[in-house]
């Protein structure tokens, strides 16, 4: 493992690409930051962050010939990774919020984000971006967003948050599983689990689409595909891509 620490970078997931590109090589490579000036999130969006508050790390894998087809398995590995590492820390209410956020109770803690380079239909290499809110107290004009320490009232060390992190990946077998194909009894547990920590699943809740009309549905399931399955009030299913709905916050 290549562990790297920037003082400061505008995107940890961009010093990745880069850095792939540069040297070639397979060796899984982490790179965090407590100074992300330029963070990317989900949908196109930009990650706030505060200096010396939070943790923006990422993760470059090289999986051993896994399909495209198979990339929303990451997705939900990764999700539960991190959910599972803030329980240890005794974070409440935690849940997955479609496709990969983190989110204690109804507050936004985590935004992951995957980026992948694919050769056919094969994964050539993934990059998982984690930002976690940890010490940051002030989200101006993001009234969803939260912290660690606005939930829990302590101030965490940055550097043994990462610490762990790096611990939970090598001790639950993360990695490995995340450069694989899984096996089917894998598969399933993996799916049973992001179902039963899923946010708001059988739960009535506003959404938008992409024509920018709001309906109430409740969420089903979540395919192997990523794909979510809404029943609206009128008892009809509707299935939607990423790109093709959002909750909307109360």
């Amino acid at each position: 493992m290549n562990l790297i620490k920037l003082d400061a970078i505008n995107s940890t997931n961009e010093f990745l690409k880069d850095n792939i590109q540069k040297t070639l090589s397979k060796e899984l490579q982490v790179v965090y930051t407590f100074n992300q000036t330029k963070g990317k999130g989900q949908r196109g969006n930009s990650w706030e962050s505060q200096p010396e508050k939070n943790i923006a790390i990422s993760l470059g894998l090289f999986p051993d010939n896994l399909k495209v087809e198979n990339q929303f398995t990451l997705s939900m590995l990764f999700s539960l990774f991190i959910l599972n590492t803030l329980k240890s820390l005794k974070i409440p209410d935690l849940k997955i919020k479609w496709p990969n956020d983190i989110m204690s109770g109804n507050t936004k803690i985590c935004g992951i984000l995957n980026e992948i380079t694919v050769k056919g239909n094969i994964i050539e290499s993934i990059i998982v971006g984690f930002g976690i809110n940890v010490n940051q107290e002030n989200f101006e004009n993001l009234p969803n967003a939260s912290s660690l320490k606005l939930i829990n009232n302590i101030n965490y060390d940055l550097n043994e948050l990462v610490s762990l992190i790096i611990k939970n990946l090598k001790k639950y077998d993360y990695l490995s599983k995340s450069l694989r194909l899984l096996s089917n009894q894998e598969l399933e547990d993996l799916n049973y689990s992001y179902h039963e920590n899923l946010y708001k699943i059988g739960e009535k809740s506003q959404f938008t689409n992409k024509e920018k009309e709001i309906f109430i549905g409740k969420i089903v399931s979540v395919n192997k595909n990523g794909i979510i399955k809404i029943e609206k009030e009128d008892n009809s299913i509707m299935n939607y891509n990423f790109q093709e709905i959002q909750m909307i916050f109360k």
